[in-house]
């Protein structure tokens, strides 16, 4: 093991790299990528492999022509000793560039780390500290008061306040300006460093001074912190029917669901004539979150399936049979920025036959990403794992294709006729399980993906709701893998869904 951090560091983060990316990954290539990152900060490195004097390979190190460091390669599969070269080449480089002289520990951990996961796929990256923070405080949350800001004219204003908080008990309201925290003034300073100071341990103590219009005054009020997880559920009814927004999936979303669906049946005194999911625009977010909301409204089956190099990548996920609306008629709003556990949700409905799915070709992002923390306190996400529909095929580059497609409509009541005959001769459409390349492509083609929120998706999907026999013959299409576009094709062969081995969830997926 490395005597020094920065080697502990990179050697750790290499371990994980080989060990859980999805394809196999190289010690020596990883190592090349992150140090010529070094160039980028200063053009006069130059980083170069040659015959060690005793032997195999050397990595040498050269700035503006001369040569300042010489470090023989490990075996390839010595992840440790790969760490201790990084940390050799960083100390290196800051010894004799000025400019790298300049950066800070975590400046150049950033860039190296950087270069490494560059060589994988866009999805693996790394995140300094700080970064790190913020993303675990939107995915687990985050011990705070439960105000939302807005900055405005110099000003911090509250936008929102989270029901049954802290804020909220103490009075606070949307409007109301923030003027300081713990007696320092929130004048001239950004939004993120006095987001941060309101952060802080759950049950420690913080001051907030807050001034509400022009004659009111100011308060000052000492409130303890609590665990504050970020809304991502957004509710409204438009008659019998909910309508449920999720904008992501951390770790509260399918509670605030069902929470939001039990109360929504509640107030139609259980006459609630069904719910549509709006996923448009929603990039994902906790795996396990979009298996357990899929959960919700699936009675039995399987939900998803992952497949990856690493044995606790391949796991199959189905139904435990604890659904609270198994019968309830479901429509799925997607679009082109539905992504990774909103087309999870998507393609579990549908092929389960449980909704209709409105709307245009989602992202195609059917991979999973676990996230390791790593010493420093930073993360690594890492692609692990690729994602398999219930009826067997693979979410990655294909995603899921709407039963209705909306892609050509506009939002006038023409478009809405349209898309109503569309809904009723769901007889002719293809197939998509089973599928050859050339055909997702010109299954994705017929109805290609948009962004942003056209009323065409929501008439439509209340109209099917209305209609109990139209919803009928709509969902049983869904539930063959069927799909209504402007240029139906014929149907090819199916494959059975795969199955894959139990394990531990991985801890994100994006």
């Amino acid at each position: 093991m490395p005597a020094d951090a920065t080697g502990r560091l990179f050697a750790r983060g290499l371990d994980e790299i080989t060990d859980l990316y999805i394809e196999p990954v190289s010690n020596r290539k990883l190592v090349l990528a992150g140090a010529a990152r070094l160039a980028r900060l200063d053009s006069k490195f130059r980083l170069a492999e040659s015959p060690a004097p005793g032997g195999g390979t050397a990595l040498v190190l050269s700035y503006d022509g001369r040569e300042v460091g010489l470090h023989p390669a490990p075996a390839e599969d010595a992840g440790h000793d790969w760490g201790e070269v990084v940390s050799q080449l960083i100390g290196d480089a800051k010894r004799v560039s000025p400019k790298l002289a300049t950066l800070s520990d975590e400046e150049l951990d950033k860039a190296v780390f950087d270069g490494m996961t560059g060589t994988l796929d866009r999805f693996s990256r790394y995140a300094s500290p700080e970064t790190a923070r913020d993303q675990r405080a939107a995915r687990d949350g985050f011990g705070g008061i439960g105000i939302t800001l807005d900055a405005t004219n110099d000003e911090l204003r509250v936008t929102a306040v989270s029901p049954h908080g802290p804020a909220d008990r103490a009075g606070i309201k949307a409007g109301d300006k923030l003027l300081a925290v713990d007696g320092m003034t929130t004048a001239g300073r950004s939004q993120t460093d006095v987001i941060r100071q309101l952060r802080g341990p759950i049950f420690s103590t913080v001051e907030v001074t807050i001034a509400r219009g022009a004659v009111s005054g100011t308060r000052r009020l000492k409130l303890q912190r609590e665990l504050i997880v970020m809304p991502t559920v957004k509710v409204t009814r438009d008659g019998q029917i909910a309508v449920i927004q999720i904008a992501s999936f951390n770790q509260n979303t399918t509670q605030r669901v069902v929470d939001s669906l039990q109360e929504a049946q509640r107030q139609a005194g259980s006459r609630l004539a069904g719910v549509v999911l709006d996923l448009r625009s929603n990039p994902g977010g906790l795996l396990d979150q979009a298996v357990s909301l899929a959960d919700v409204f699936v009675r039995e089956g399987p939900i998803v399936s992952t497949v990856g190099r690493h044995p606790a990548s391949r796991q199959f996920f189905a139904a435990t049979g604890d659904g609270i609306a198994p019968r309830l008629p479901v429509v799925v709003l997607i679009d082109g920025g539905s992504a990774s556990a909103a087309e999870i949700v998507a393609a579990a409905l549908q092929d389960r036959g449980r909704a209709v799915v409105i709307g245009s070709s989602s992202y195609g992002k059917g991979t999973v990403q676990t996230v390791v923390r790593l010493p420093n306190d930073g993360e690594l996400t890492l692609t692990w794992a690729r994602l398999v529909a219930p009826s067997g095929y693979l979410l990655n580059q294909h995603g899921v294709v709407p039963t209705l497609c909306t892609s050509d409509l506009g939002d006038d009541d023409r478009s809405l006729q349209l898309g109503l005959q569309r809904a009723s001769r769901l007889a002719s459409a293809r197939q998509r399980a089973g599928l050859d390349e050339p055909g997702w492509s010109d299954l994705r083609g017929s109805c290609p993906g948009r962004h942003g929120e056209h009323d065409i998706d929501l008439k439509l999907a209340e109209r099917v709701l209305q209609d109990p026999a139209l919803y009928a013959q709509t969902v049983h299409a869904a539930a063959g893998q069927s799909v209504a576009t402007t240029a139906p094709q014929a149907a090819t062969i199916a494959e059975p869904a795969l199955t894959g081995v139990g394990g531990a969830l991985s801890s994100g997926i994006r």
